[in-house]
């Protein structure tokens, strides 16, 4: 590789001979994957000593732009991020008209606080009253429902729960969903998940749960139901203001800015398919059988022809014949 005979280079001309031709010792007598092996080693030990490995290891994961308030000693402020959570909530299931479960519930999941180098982190869990609960739910006090949180690579464990007053109507008088419980966590991504070059978008992955409501009706008989996190997740704090580039991100970015040359008149217009901007491999067999189709359907229709016409000789012939033996 390139990188690896630039840093041999480099090991040459600081001095480190001893290295190489030990390097190349080894690569006599073990061959090139032995070769490879040490190259690395010695990759890593050299970019250590001079203080480059720390370096790209806290770049492995940038922070992003968090807008979680936080007091002057760098905690939390409760009472902002109440405010700004809240908010962030209400207006990201405004749209929502029914719940996509048995409860009537939705989640709103944000991440106030995140360590990118430990995976510390923690979760602030608002449950909403979306509509009426239906099935297992329909008679299930909403102060008995239980909030469970699951993680891919990471734990949690429950730091406080805050209650809301009981559920009267869908909305109050100001339109807002009236907010039944709301939970702080306090999580930790494994370690193993930690190790390498983690992205913002991987991470995100990681602090992303699976919540189930559970509750004990009347009878005894256990209500369960998975609570879907998509319809309001980071819309405050750690990763609301992130833009995580995806296939489909980036293909709405480049038809965006096709639309934007067309309005300023950088781009030209061209009217679809009038042009052919591949080569036509099909449009060629098709013509090519559509070709033969007409010929093999154009030398039949001459043979019948012929053979009609002389067919109608044939018969004038005979009919000569006969009128003059009378």
């Amino acid at each position: 590789m390139r990188w690896q005979r630039t840093l041999v280079a480099s090991f040459v001309a600081t001095g480190a001979q001893a290295g190489i031709n030990s390097l190349i010792a080894d690569g006599l007598s073990r061959g090139y994957h032995g070769v490879e092996r040490r190259m690395e080693e010695m990759t890593e030990a050299n970019l250590k000593a001079r203080g480059y490995l720390e370096a790209r290891q806290e770049e492995a994961i940038l922070p992003g732009k968090s807008n979680t308030p936080l007091n002057a000693d760098g905690s939390l402020n409760m009472e902002q991020w109440d405010a700004l959570a809240n908010k962030a909530c209400q207006e990201a299931l405004s749209g929502m008209k029914v719940a996509t479960n048995p409860s009537g519930a939705c989640v709103c999941y944000n991440l106030p606080l995140l360590n990118n180098q430990t995976g510390a982190f923690e979760a602030d869990l608002r449950l909403f009253q979306l509509s009426e609960p239906t099935g297992d739910f329909e008679r299930i006090p909403q102060e008995s429902i239980q909030v469970e949180l699951s993680y891919n690579g990471a734990s949690v464990s429950q730091v406080k729960q805050q209650p809301a007053g009981p559920l009267r109507t869908r909305q109050d008088n100001g339109g807002n969903l009236r907010m039944l419980q709301s939970y702080l966590f306090k999580g930790q991504v494994d370690k193993d998940k930690m190790t390498g070059k983690v992205t913002r978008a991987q991470l995100e992955a990681l602090v992303m749960p699976i919540v189930t409501l559970k509750a004990i009706d009347g009878t005894g008989k256990e209500a369960k139901t998975i609570v879907s996190t998509n319809e309001a997740a980071f819309v405050a704090g750690e990763f609301a203001n992130d833009e995580i580039r995806t296939n489909l991100t980036m293909a709405q970015l480049a038809v965006d800015k096709m639309i934007e040359g067309l309005n300023n008149g950088t781009v030209a217009f061209v009217l679809p398919g009038v042009q052919i901007m591949i080569f036509p491999i099909g449009l060629i067999i098709t013509s090519i059988w559509l070709t033969l189709g007409l010929t093999a359907y154009g030398f039949g229709t001459y043979e019948r022809y012929n053979f009609r016409e002389a067919h109608k000789r044939r018969i004038a012939v005979a009919q000569k014949a006969g009128v003059a033996r009378i």
